[in-house]
């Protein structure tokens, strides 16, 4: 097995064959677990909160420079720009969770972070969500301002129709009527059977 220096911001290290390619091994049997359950691999993102929490929990047992480490940030660098004029959501940033107060009502929170001592915030309101005939009817009010409306949109149909509801509404609308209540902007997306 070939073993060789590298340089990563400005720290020497070493690595080889063997550690690459159980990394590989692992990576994929990760990806196959996620494949299993939502059908589809894990994000960088969830990839890197698995590898931050496995690290912090006991670094001793993993690297021989522990001192300082309580938890890890890893940090992935992206281009966005390359995407288009779509602005990225990582949903994995995101959970949906039904309100007890009002009852009825279902929110859209950004996860909390122990690492940069973030706790959880409500991002979106929905008020109403009711099947009438073909159509889904979602009203709801964005509650920050770093939330647009067609962020707004991608969150509702990912984590809350997707996610929270388990794709319950997918063989039973062909549209979702979008209806801000802050601005009574009306959007209907036709559904494609898959959010």
């Amino acid at each position: 097995m070939a073993w060789e220096e590298f340089e990563r911001n400005g720290v020497k290290g070493m690595t080889g064959d063997q550690p690459i390619d159980e990394l590989a091994l692992t990576l994929a049997e990760i990806a196959s677990h996620y494949e299993d359950r939502f059908s589809r691999k894990p994000t960088i993102t969830e990839l890197m909160w698995a590898m931050e929490t496995v690290l912090g929990s006991n670094p001793n047992r993993y690297v021989c420079d522990p001192e300082g480490l309580k938890y890890g940030d890893i940090i992935v660098k992206r281009d966005y720009s390359c995407e288009g004029d779509y602005d990225y959501v990582d949903i994995n940033e995101y959970e949906a969770s039904a309100g007890a107060d009002p009852p009825g009502y279902i929110f859209v929170s950004r996860r909390g972070s122990q690492n940069s001592n973030q706790t959880e915030v409500d991002v979106i309101k929905i008020t109403k969500l009711e099947l009438r005939s073909q159509n889904l009817i979602c009203e709801y009010e964005i509650l920050t301002e770093d939330v647009d409306v067609k962020m707004a949109q991608t969150l509702i149909l990912s984590v809350v129709l997707d996610e929270f509801y388990d794709g319950y509404f997918q063989d039973k609308a062909d549209n979702i009527n979008f209806i801000n209540v802050k601005s009574h902007v009306v959007n209907v997306w036709t559904l494609d059977k898959k959010y």
